[in-house]
């Protein structure tokens, strides 16, 4: 008589182990939000006021914010960048271009997504700062970097509706990607609305604003279209993958 050899199973669907490792990456993000929000509400909210207001002095009379600015600063525009690499790979798996990949590959591709985002992030933040400090006085970057930054964190935290749509419901998969869309264009024409109420007031600063929009919003974005698609095409033609 034969040994018993176990019972085989039910085979996982193609995209399990991509959900999986999503829902991962979601759960670990959104508990490190909690804890930095838990720490830092107050500046949490004074990033919503911001978005809202431009209020260029600050008040005698405020009370001092409890918190670490610096680290919610850094985490909440780490958060929006993570979470837009995100909401890029479900695009790009909603059309059914990522479900052959292993999960060595996954893994990948979702690290160099965030990589590039974040060198892309940070090229851009040194053009700010060259800029700012060529065309206007510090204290004015200041209160527009202070504005941008409350942006992006703002873009960040509303990103969670349409990857979590686009990563665990099936039904109606064009409705986040518009949604997903739609966040990122209010964001970018939020702060180029920012920029101009902020630098309109002399020629130097209209100079800024064009060399701004063209140098820092039309741009750059080629570059990282051209680079998202040379990724997807290293990993969707290597052997190594497959």
């Amino acid at each position: 008589m034969d040994g018993f050899e176990g019972y085989v199973g039910i085979r996982l669907w193609d995209g399990q182990m991509i959900d999986d490792i999503i829902f991962f990456l979601l759960m670990v993000l959104f508990i490190s939000f909690a804890l930095i929000y838990r720490t830092n509400y107050q500046l949490f909210f004074k990033m919503l006021h911001d978005v809202v207001y431009m209020k260029e002095r600050s008040n005698l009379f405020e009370k001092k914010m409890v918190g670490n600015e610096w680290l919610f600063q850094h985490f909440m525009n780490f958060q929006a960048l993570f979470l837009c690499s995100l909401g890029l790979f479900s695009i790009v798996r909603i059309y059914g271009y990522v479900d052959h990949l292993k999960e060595s590959a996954i893994w990948f591709f979702v690290g160099m997504l965030v990589l590039l985002l974040l060198l892309f992030y940070c090229f851009k933040q040194c053009f700010y700062r060259l800029f700012g400090s060529v065309f206007v006085e510090n204290d004015r970057y200041k209160f527009w970097k202070a504005n941008y930054n409350a942006v992006i964190g703002t873009w960040g935290v509303l990103q969670y509706i349409p990857v979590v749509w686009m990563a665990f419901v099936g039904t109606r998969p064009i409705l986040p990607v518009v949604l997903f869309a739609f966040l990122y264009l209010l964001c970018r024409f939020a702060i180029i609305y920012k920029t101009i109420r902020i630098f309109h007031r002399n020629n130097t600063s209209l100079l800024y604003i064009s060399l701004y929009l063209c140098g820092q919003e039309i741009i750059p974005l080629l570059f990282l279209y051209k680079g998202i698609i040379y990724l997807y095409n290293f990993i969707g033609n290597s052997a190594i993958w497959h």
